[in-house]
């Protein structure tokens, strides 16, 4: 590899270099504002995944929309829901957000529903002698009476535990959507009607999952420059207690800084729609760039003896470059190999994190030689303890390879107690209104946060038969007995008549045909059915608070339950869909999508690697601190409680990448010394005291980059950071320590 051309340009023109390197990265970064955050659980899954084909079986048979929640608490306060100026408030809302309810859903609002609603329809009856009707007046009565009265009557009471509490301190409107509408305009409508209220007597708050959602996306967006400033802040004070001087913090920055540019621009042209694992690719970059700047500048320095610049940059470049090429080629495999998932986030984050290596390997090569001449650099910091450590390890190499492989046997012994969970509630940043009114939602009205649903088909007229209505009446008593909520049109008939016949079956049904529901989350609290009463649903929610192994247990023994009904009529259940099957499918995968793509990496990077030196026996050596890293990891995964989930999947894949950058410069010393004549012991010396202290430096930056997560308050990437901070400065001991022992032995020439 000739970088003479490289050399020569850098030193006669760096200024110039500098300045076009850096508007082709402001053209490209400027595309950075096309990407958006998608928090759907359901990209996780293949299109022809059985659960995500029957989901879209059901959103395309009964065109339901999603919906919002508005929260509605007044717990804390004078007046509960009962009262006409919370009541009134209520409905100034609701005629807000739905000004013509007889539009059939063309605003984008199919219905609203609420206790405000409930009166206001009540009152708005003729007068009835015996106080039966209402006032005739389409409007929320002043009189706590006349209240009172409405509330008492059947229409209102069948919705308490749905609408509103027993308590009457908590209540919600929820908001049936129509098809294909626009959720942020919808969500901005509902957010001004709150804000624009002319008094506010109540405590009103939007949540659901759709909120959640539009929420976690907001936050992410926000995340990715609060963790990049604090990235920044953190990798200064690691560069500075090694460099003593701000030239090494400008130099190690602004390559990882111009990578991230480059890499967020052109994801924003090729893949914009990312989701909450891309934020990490923030300080992913930020550790990694920082690593190549640091190999680079370290190596320049340590070439002062060389008078000639050309020259000296010429071999910086040729030695360490050259490393720093081979450590990106197979950390993008190590990246790359999350595109064979059939994850397609995994599947973008990869390639995110593959073409932001490469970027940061280009930025480095490009802006270290332009920066390191410009400011004229020198390493001023030095650590003189570390040659001492370095001959310590020599001595000691048995001792430490033995207390390395007792680790890796002691974590084995974990693997089965290794978890995978797939919590969607860990994903979304806590302390945010839309989540913690969800979580309230679910304990006060007995839902969950997420919409299930069975699909009963028969044969055309098959619901009015009372055999049919009787066995689905029967199997969802034994879904309510797993503890979960269940709810058809088998409840509303049995509600009318427990002994049923088809004439009463048949004018109920037409009742229900068409009627405008209640609707949680994309599903019909009541049920719906089809017009020819051959399909309709049953609704299951499995309230929030349960760990992935009880959603799993819930999931299976309801499947279970559906398997084994017989329905009359040619009738059918399919199998449990919705968020809570789709979490269990995707929790299922987890295991085997991390071991695939470890295995498909670990063998593609070794394949490199021997081509790369052009030897079996380097290529294999190399790859040892991978291999430690990797059998040391169930067991800090067990040690810390942190399950496999949807962001932590990806960790294997990352370490293989990390742990081979640091093995690659590793080994590339120990032959770089050997080719100048040293010794074994000499050379592998030399690689612990200057490479290895480079590979602690660059570690500690990435340690300290990866810390940033943890002023982001979700938890799934704490847990994610957390292990990746551990898994880092394992690798770093693995290729700092471990890795030189091997080169020592005699079966090494």
């Amino acid at each position: 590899m000739n970088m003479k051309p490289l050399a020569q340009l850098v030193v006669r023109r760096p200024k110039t270099v500098l300045f076009i390197f850096t508007i082709i990265t402001l053209l490209i970064g400027m595309q950075a504002s096309n990407i958006y955050i998608e928090s759907n659980l359901t990209e996780y899954l293949p299109q022809n995944d059985d659960t995500i084909q029957l989901w879209e079986q059901i959103d395309e048979e009964f065109k339901i929309g999603s919906t919002i929640i508005i929260y509605i608490d007044q717990t804390d306060r004078v007046y509960d829901i009962r009262d006409p100026k919370v009541l009134l408030e209520m409905d100034e809302v609701v005629c807000s957000i739905d000004k013509d309810p007889l539009d059939n859903g063309e605003d984008g609002v199919f219905s609203v529903r609420s206790l405000s609603s409930l009166i206001k329809t009540e009152n708005a009856q003729p007068p009835i002698i015996g106080g039966l009707g209402g006032t005739g007046q389409n409007k929320i009565p002043m009189d706590e009476n006349l209240i009172a009265r409405y509330l008492a009557r059947p229409t209102v009471q069948q919705m308490k535990g749905i609408l509103y509490t027993n308590t009457y301190k908590i209540g919600v409107i929820l908001l049936q959507l129509s098809e294909n509408v626009d959720y942020t305009e919808i969500l901005t409508r509902t957010q001004n009607a709150l804000d624009n209220r002319g008094t506010s007597y109540a405590d009103m708050t939007i949540t659901g999952t759709l909120a959640v959602q539009q929420a976690i996306q907001k936050y992410s967006m926000q995340n990715l420059m609060v963790i990049f400033v604090i990235a920044l802040v953190m990798i200064s004070i690691v560069l500075f207690i090694f460099h003593r001087t701000i030239k090494g913090i400008i130099i190690a920055f602004l390559p990882p800084a111009y990578a991230l540019a480059l890499t967020f621009g052109t994801l924003g042209v090729i893949q914009p729609q990312l989701t909450i694992i891309a934020v990490s690719i923030v300080a992913l970059l930020m550790g990694l760039g920082v690593d190549y700047s640091i190999h680079l500048m370290n190596r320049f320095a340590e070439e002062h003896t060389v008078e000639d610049k050309v020259k000296r940059m010429e071999k910086t470049l040729q030695s360490t470059g050259k490393a720093i090429l081979l450590s990106t080629i197979t950390t993008m495999i190590g990246f790359g190999s999350l595109m064979i998932s059939s994850m397609s986030p995994m599947v973008a984050f990869g390639f995110g994190c593959a073409i932001g290596i490469l970027f940061c390997f280009i930025s480095a090569i490009i802006l270290v030689p332009c920066l390191a001449l410009i400011l004229r650099f020198e390493k001023n910091g030095h650590m003189k303890s570390w040659k001492k450590f370095a001959s310590f390890a020599i001595n000691n190499k048995r001792r430490v390879i033995v207390i390395a492989c007792f680790f890796a046997v002691m974590s084995l012994l974990m693997l089965p107690y290794v978890k995978t969970d797939v919590n969607y509630m860990d994903m979304a940043p806590e302390g945010i209104p839309e989540v913690e009114k969800l979580q309230q939602y679910s304990a006060n009205f007995g839902s969950g946060a997420n919409f299930n649903a069975l699909l009963v088909e028969t044969d055309p007229n098959g619901l009015t038969d009372p055999e049919v209505i009787e066995a689905m009446f029967a199997l969802e008593e034994k879904i309510r007995a797993e503890g979960v909520f269940a709810s058809s049109i088998a409840d509303e008939l049995k509600e009318v008549n427990e002994i049923l016949e088809s004439k009463t079956i048949i004018n109920q049904l037409k009742e229900l045909l068409g009627a405008d529901q209640i609707i949680f989350d994309r599903i019909a609290e009541e049920g719906v059915i089809d017009s020819t009463y051959s399909k309709t649903l049953i609704v299951v929610s499995i309230p929030v608070g349960k760990g992935m192994a009880e959603i799993e247990t819930i999931v299976n023994n309801i499947n279970d339950i559906a398997s084994s009904t017989v329905l009359p009529c040619n009738g059918r259940v399919s199998q449990l869909t919705g968020q809570d099957a789709v979490n269990v499918a995707i929790n299922k995968r987890l295991g085997d999508e991390q071991t695939r793509s470890m295995i498909i990496a670990l063998l593609l990077v070794l394949a490199a690697l021997i081509f790369i030196f052009n030897s079996s026996l380097y290529g294999f050596l190399t790859m040892i601190p991978v291999g430690f890293v990797l059998l040391w990891e169930p067991g800090f995964l067990v040690a810390f409680g942190i399950p496999l989930s949807v962001v932590t999947i990806s960790i294997g894949s990352i370490m293989i990448g990390i742990g081979i950058d640091y093995g690659v410069h590793i080994t590339h010393r120990v032959r770089e010394g050997l080719a100048e004549g040293l010794s074994k012991n000499e050379a592998v010396e030399m690689a612990i005291e200057k490479t290895g202290l480079s590979l602690v430096e660059a570690a500690l930056t990435t340690v300290a980059g990866l810390s940033a997560i943890y002023f982001v308050n979700i938890p799934a990437l704490q847990q994610f950071g957390l292990v990746v901070i551990l898994m880092t400065a394992l690798s770093c001991i693995g290729a700092a320590l471990i890795l030189p022992m091997f080169y020592d032995f005699k079966f090494v020439k």
